[in-house]
């Protein structure tokens, strides 16, 4: 209910206080009338009863001729107060203003972010690296059974099944294996060239990668790497860490991590932090 209403309220109000006001006058002024008349009479009757033996039907005859004032009928205050309230005609509630999609800004934001592509080790480097540790071969004595390396017959697998000779060569998970003695399974071989076996890639975390080698000679070689790709954080909170890659939405903005920080974006001090999506102006509502 606005300031006009309630003048219109109080106005009301004063209007039925006057009006009883006035209909109290005037019946207070009617019963004075009527309480000096019932005096003069009762004096007049104390007067006559002196005179008079039937005191009873003289006061009878006396009180039959006086007029007993009715009570005014007062008006209905509640029913006049809900007329005037009724006429009364409220304004319209305005309507809500269209606020900006933020939902699809930051998603039309994440998606024109191009991932890089994950750098996995170079397999061939690897294996250079490993054939270039190995000792260099020497000559051999005078008088020695040897044979030219051109001479060597490599085999393409071992079976395990089957014993094989002194001095044989072959390949095995992905190395290249001599046989130091008549060998029985695997029992004999010895491993010359160290090569991959099997690649492992598991994920440790939302961006960070393992990559495990399983060489030939049961060793293994183990790499990890990150990638900085783009995380939404949701709405900043004061006092986390926040890593590369991570987006937060402040101030309606969203904001881009590319070093780690606990800072505030958009302060002076801060570090860490690239507006990505700058906010828009504030939508108004239409009158």
């Amino acid at each position: 209910m606005n300031e006009r209403d309630m003048s219109l309220l109080k106005a009301v109000g004063e209007a039925v206080r006057e009006q009883l006001s006035a209909l109290q006058e005037k019946y207070e002024s009617a019963l004075s009338t009527q309480a000096k008349e019932i005096e003069a009479l009762t004096a007049l009757v104390k007067k006559l009863t002196k005179s008079l033996p039937d005191e009873e039907t003289i006061v009878r005859a006396v009180l039959a001729k006086i007029e007993i004032p009715t009570v005014p009928v007062l008006p209905d205050i509640n029913q006049m107060v809900k007329d005037a309230v009724s006429v009364i005609q409220l304004p319209e509630s305005p309507k809500a203003p269209e606020l900006p999609d933020i939902e699809g800004m930051v998603r039309k934001a994440v998606e024109n972010i191009q991932i890089p592509a994950p750098v996995l080790p170079d397999i061939n480097q690897m294996v250079k690296d490993a054939v270039f540790e190995l000792p260099v071969p020497k000559d051999g004595k005078p008088g020695e059974d040897g044979k030219d390396a051109l001479q060597l017959e490599i085999m393409p697998c071992i079976e395990q099944e089957r014993s094989y000779p002194r001095g044989s060569y072959a390949q095995h998970d992905g190395g290249l294996w001599r046989a130091f003695q008549k060998t029985t399974g695997m029992k004999g071989w010895e491993c010359l060239v160290d090569g991959i076996s099997s690649i492992d890639i598991s994920q440790v975390n939302e961006r960070e990668f393992t990559i495990l080698a399983q060489l030939a000679s049961g060793n293994s070689t183990e790499k990890s790497f990150s990638i900085p790709v783009m995380i939404y954080r949701d709405i900043f909170k004061d006092g986390e860490k926040y890593l590369p890659g991570d987006s937060v939405t402040w101030a309606g903005s969203v904001w881009y991590c590319h070093a780690e920080t606990s800072d505030k974006p958009g302060e002076p001090s801060s570090k860490g932090w690239k507006l990505a999506v700058k906010r828009g102006r504030d939508a108004r509502a239409k009158t």
